[in-house]
């Protein structure tokens, strides 16, 4: 039987990618693509994958030098930067979604969506005063509305590009090419935690005009990191008081945030001493949370539970906690064209702010 020689070539071009029943050749190259980023031996020569999807043997990065009845069944409709850019994001995805020093910030805040870019308001209600006694036959007075707190911040987008050059693919660069989600994932957690933490870090003006921790707000000390300064900064979180009735609130520290030089002394704050029973400050047992880029060695933070006291508020567009990942190119076009490379952008959207100030308290140490 004669098989016409195109044919062959359209044959021989397709190595090693076994189809089942069931599965298109689109399938079996997604899967290829996913074990690859996520380490698997069989998968384990990106150039070969290259070879594969594209039937461009010699890694030219002509679409001439492609097998293009190969392309169309391992991409579809899509291209070879939609494809890869989809496997990279589902392995970025995945990574961030894998709990880290960066996830400190979520035992201190908030999290909320916004549907726009439109400046997001939240307004916080303050409390009534004491129901008066009212006597037979008369009228209920009239209550004293509460004040109100209105607290303002924008959405912002975050983002950047990153490549992988035809140089990569050609020189088989498999820890460069399977580091970019993971690397892709840790600058968006790291730059998300600092955005929440460096409100307690930089002690920004607020909602009232006035620093974060301040005398004013009854939240700032000064006392080095101890038992004693631990207890201190509890009563003084206990003493805040509600706007409008000026009751007291019954508010009490959960975390405790300290730079890493002084983790074990935080830890050592709550640990018992042999045969001793526990002390007040040490049946607390707060949560201490070490903060890896803070340099001043001193200072430290006490963090209401924010189920208590929403202290902080991160908002996300559309609710979308994660980043996400877009393809910037086209086969004839864009940096694969001008560039030799194929080029992604990350971006996450998302903003923020202090919506009360009695829910934190600092101690900044001379």
């Amino acid at each position: 039987m004669h098989i016409p020689e195109t044919y062959k070539n359209r044959l021989t071009a397709r190595p090693h990618i076994l189809i089942s029943p069931g599965e298109d050749r689109r399938d079996k190259v997604k899967t290829m693509l996913d074990d690859f980023f996520a380490g698997k031996a069989d998968t384990a020569s990106f150039r070969e994958c290259y070879v594969r999807i594209t039937g461009d043997k010699n890694v030219t990065g002509r679409l001439s030098d492609c097998n293009q009845f190969l392309m169309r069944e391992s991409l579809s409709d899509a291209n070879l930067s939609n494809t890869l850019g989809d496997t990279i994001n589902r392995s970025m995805v995945a990574d961030y979604r894998n709990e880290n020093q960066y996830d400190v910030w979520r035992a201190i805040a908030t999290v909320d969506r916004f549907d726009d870019f439109r400046t997001v308001r939240r307004t916080r209600l303050g409390g009534y005063g004491d129901l008066e006694n009212v006597a037979k036959g008369q009228a209920y007075p009239a209550l004293i509305s509460p004040s109100d707190e209105e607290v303002t911040y924008a959405p912002a987008k975050r983002g950047g590009t990153e490549s992988i050059t035809l140089e990569n693919i050609k020189n088989d660069d498999v820890g460069v090419i399977r580091a970019v989600p993971k690397k892709l994932s840790k600058t968006a957690k790291r730059t998300l935690a600092k955005f929440v933490l460096d409100f307690i870090r930089t002690n920004p003006v607020i909602y009232d005009g006035v620093a974060l921790f301040h005398a004013t707000h009854g939240n700032l000390g000064s006392a080095a990191l101890s038992a004693a300064g631990v207890a201190a900064g509890r009563i003084a979180m206990r003493k805040q008081t509600e706007p409008g009735s000026n009751d007291q609130l019954p508010i009490s520290p959960r975390t405790l945030l300290v730079p890493f030089d002084q983790e074990e002394t935080g830890v050592n704050v709550f640990r018992r001493n042999t045969n001793n029973d526990k002390t007040f400050v040490q049946n607390l047992s707060l949560d201490v949370l070490a903060v890896w880029y803070w340099t001043d060695v001193n200072d430290w933070a006490l963090v209401a539970d924010p189920n208590d006291v929403a202290s902080i508020e991160v908002g996300f567009l559309d609710g979308n906690q994660e980043p996400e990942l877009l393809v910037q190119d086209k086969p004839n076009s864009g940096s694969m064209f001008s560039h030799d490379k194929l080029t992604w952008k990350i971006r996450h959207i998302y903003g923020g702010a202090v919506k009360d100030f009695r829910g934190l308290y600092k101690s900044i140490v001379a």
